[in-house]
């Protein structure tokens, strides 16, 4: 099946791109999301709206980390819910990696590969071009979460549309950014 991967600067972005690929309730579109090891902390975040701006906001949760899937699930749905099922994966090359969904599981193969060619093949599986895959590495570094979503070819055209609802980072930008601050791929 293809993949549609998108870079997203927080987790609430993605949070909210998985929620309007999950409303979209078509067969066989799967959303999956990664990160680094910031995401470990949206666990033990809910998702509130603020009403002065309307804008989504995470509070720390006091429920324990075992029952903050069920409070971010209530919070903001199906996304949240997602991303509260996150996993760490140690993928060469990048360190240990956050990742729920089906994504879990290819990095997972591409971890047990335990080579580092293994893990740009697999990430150039996800539709990421190998030239790219050292700024989604920097990018997780810096807290950013990619949203993979695969999906029969008939559905393409609502998959890209929705996706381009919550607006992910432009490469070609968020590269010319890390380098002016001294960023060498």
């Amino acid at each position: 099946m293809p993949v549609i991967t998108r870079l997203y600067e927080t987790c609430n972005d993605a949070a909210a791109a998985v929620e309007r690929i999950e409303a979209l309730a078509l067969p066989g579109v799967e959303p999956s999301v990664m990160g680094g090891e910031r995401l470990r902390d949206y666990r033990d975040m809910r998702v509130e709206c603020d009403p002065a701006t309307g804008r989504r906001i995470q509070v720390p949760d006091p429920a324990p980390a075992t029952t903050a899937g069920a409070a971010l699930g209530a919070a903001v749905g199906g996304g949240a819910g997602l991303l509260a099922g996150l996993g760490l994966v140690a993928v060469p090359g990048f360190g240990p990696m956050m990742a729920a969904g089906w994504l879990a599981s290819a990095l997972t193969g591409a971890a047990g590969g335990a080579l580092a060619g293994g893990t740009i093949g697999a990430f150039v599986d996800l539709g990421i071009p190998a030239d790219d895959v050292p700024l989604y590495a920097e990018t997780f570094r810096r807290g950013g979460v990619a949203l993979s979503v695969r999906f029969p070819e008939e559905h393409r055209t609502v998959v890209e549309d929705t996706l381009a609802a919550t607006a992910p980072f432009a490469l070609p930008d968020l590269r010319r950014r890390y380098e002016a601050e001294g960023w060498r791929s």
